[in-house]
């Protein structure tokens, strides 16, 4: 289990698109505005995440992890469930 910290400040943390408000989550800028491309994720939280961040998440199994103001705060990456076989 490895945890990666959100690196966007506190208050860039959060977002509208199309009328809906997002989390805003990197693991590689410190500056939201600088980002170019960003990846919407909608289930189970709705996240806005540069391509860098979702390329080194993706087929990983994670943890949101929210501070007691719910601003995302950081990932938790979980393990992956190894395989018991019979021998």
């Amino acid at each position: 289990m490895s945890i990666l910290e959100n690196q966007i400040p506190i208050e860039q943390r959060f977002t509208s698109k199309n009328n809906q408000e997002f989390h805003v989550f990197s693991t590689e800028s410190t500056e939201a505005k600088n980002i170019q491309k960003w990846i919407s994720i909608e289930w189970p939280y709705k996240v806005l995440i540069d391509a860098e961040t979702y390329t080194r998440l993706r087929n990983r199994r994670i943890e949101w992890k929210f501070d007691d103001n719910k601003s995302l705060e950081a990932v938790i990456i979980k393990a992956a469930q190894q395989e018991v076989k019979d021998e």
